[in-house]
């Protein structure tokens, strides 16, 4: 009696010239083709990357150094309503925060602005015991108190402080020529 071809076993997998070498072929890992193709994506990944990375980090430097000023600023103004004193919020490269009538410092100058970013402009402000920032004829001012610039990046590399109508402190970013000023009115966005 013969056995039909198509009912007979099968060579068992050792046995049989192709079954072991593709099983063993199946599980050793990469090819070093596959394994350059990954590196080649994952070096493109990040030279795209790399640069957005730095302008997230430049462009956050910038607006935790204008928040800074910001709250010096704001700050003084509370001094001087708290105190019922004129007090001044200096800006000699810093912030600190003082009395007007015997130069007495409140609060220290700040610590965040830091190379890549530079105070480029500054003024000082002079609050009244009502909370108004006067200039020396006692007029509520409005003007810009800090440019705050970096040129580790091109666009919108500047955050500007203003004070407008004695009180209210509006902070915008801008771009700026390398060494260039904030506008001298308050930014539109």
């Amino acid at each position: 009696m013969r056995l039909n071809p198509q009912h007979t076993t099968p060579a068992s997998a050792s046995t049989h010239p192709h079954g072991s070498q593709s099983r063993y072929r199946r599980m050793r890992g990469f090819t070093i083709i596959e394994l350059m193709i990954t590196l080649v994506v994952a070096a493109i990944l990040l030279a795209i990357a790399i640069p957005s990375f730095t302008y997230v980090t430049v462009s956050n430097k910038l607006t935790t150094a204008a928040n800074d000023v910001v709250v010096a600023t704001s700050s003084g103004r509370v001094e001087a309503i708290k105190r019922n004193a004129r007090v001044d919020v200096n800006a000699n490269g810093d912030f600190a925060v003082t009395l007007d009538s015997d130069g007495t410092v409140i609060r220290a100058g700040l610590t965040s602005i830091n190379p890549p970013i530079t105070l480029a402009q500054s003024a000082q402000v002079t609050y009244t015991p009502e909370g108004l920032a006067v200039d020396a004829a006692n007029t509520p001012i409005t003007t810009l108190i800090a440019g705050i610039t970096s040129n580790a990046i091109s666009s919108d590399n500047a955050r500007c402080v203003y004070i407008i109508t004695g009180s209210v402190l509006r902070s915008c970013t801008a771009t700026v020529a390398a060494g260039g000023a904030c506008p001298a009115n308050p930014c539109t966005n």
